[in-house]
């Protein structure tokens, strides 16, 4: 397993400095299991934010901008590329060659070598990263499951709603009551994740009845995570070797994006880190 090389995936919305530290440091720790990068840059970014200036500073770059940025797609026409292309992450998935893609959000610091790690624990699973949204959960809540013990717990519908909700982001509504897990925080958490493509792509839209794997319920890779879960296939829980919103003074990249000041100063931390470490 280890021989194998991965294809990486990221998404660009904005954070230029942060997005040229993240691939840094992950080809600086996993470069040699690393063949493409498959730069998504969103047809439209924050605050007109120019980031094609780091294309320079990378090899092995294949970059894509979708016809049209929208970040939550539930529900698509999965017979037409174009509108598959426009969900996070798909069209590295559909174009790599590689069985197995790594997918890394645009802020995130790499420490190790965290792509031999996933190539060794994946096994046979169809992924391998952090599990679950679970600070925003009733069962972690509760403390009765989190990533490490997520496939020990099977609760019936009535332990999930006697949780109780509404929890945060969780509904009633949200639990199916035949088969109440996986919850809808639960998820395999994409901003640092290994994926097994031969997989996905077998499974899940146009080839397979699964949802993509960017596609959204309370956030991104839910549906996708829950069909698969319900197929028998399973991920390996993992939360080695990176810090995600590294460059944030609060850890969320999504509501440092929405406030200017908040996004100024995690690009200039990441840009006195560049070159500190990389220039």
């Amino acid at each position: 397993m280890e021989g194998n090389r991965v294809d990486v995936i990221i998404n660009v919305f904005g954070k230029p400095w942060q997005t040229l530290c993240t691939l840094k440091s992950l080809l600086k720790h996993s470069g040699n299991k690393i063949d493409k990068i498959f730069l998504i840059k969103e047809k439209q970014q924050p605050y007109d934010e120019n980031i094609d200036w780091i294309y320079e500073h990378l090899d092995n770059l294949i970059i894509f901008t979708p016809d049209k940025y929208k970040f939550r797609y539930k529900h698509i026409n999965y017979h037409f590329k174009k509108v598959r292309y426009r969900v996070r992450y798909q069209y590295g998935i559909e174009n790599s060659d590689k069985t197995f893609v790594f997918m890394s959000h645009n802020d995130v610091l790499y420490t190790g070598d965290i792509v031999g790690d996933m190539l060794r624990g994946i096994g046979e699973n169809v992924g391998i990263g952090e599990i679950g949204q679970c600070w925003n959960c009733p069962a972690k809540h509760k403390e009765v499951c989190d990533g490490e013990i997520f496939y020990e717990w099977n609760p019936s519908y009535d332990d999930v709603i006697n949780l109780g909700l509404p929890y945060l982001r969780t509904r009633k509504k949200h639990i199916n009551r035949k088969k109440p897990k996986p919850l809808p925080e639960c998820r395999l958490n994409e901003w640092a994740c290994l994926i097994n493509r031969s997989i996905v792509i077998r499974e899940c839209h146009p080839n397979g009845n699964s949802p993509l794997f960017g596609q959204t319920g309370i956030d991104v890779g839910g549906p996708w995570f829950r069909s698969l879960h319900l197929k028998g296939y399973k991920c390996v829980h993992y939360k080695k070797h990176f810090h995600h919103c590294y460059w944030s003074s609060i850890p969320s990249g999504y509501k440092t994006e929405l406030n200017k000041e908040l996004y100024d100063r995690a690009e200039e931390k990441a840009r006195g880190h560049f070159f500190e470490n990389f220039a």
